[in-house]
């Protein structure tokens, strides 16, 4: 519920909205992770 209310602060505690708040949680942080390690590959190459 702390997902949803994160993500969808205006949609109700519904199994969609639940389901969606998780999803973007589970996007967000491997997108999160793979700009990391974009951004390490860039520094240690130095491009």
């Amino acid at each position: 519920m702390t997902l949803r209310r994160y993500y969808l602060p205006h949609e109700e505690d519904t199994e969609e909205s639940l389901a969606r708040a998780l999803w973007l949680d589970e996007y967000f942080a491997k997108t999160k992770a793979y700009k990391t390690a974009e951004g390490i590959a860039i520094a240690l190459n130095g491009t």
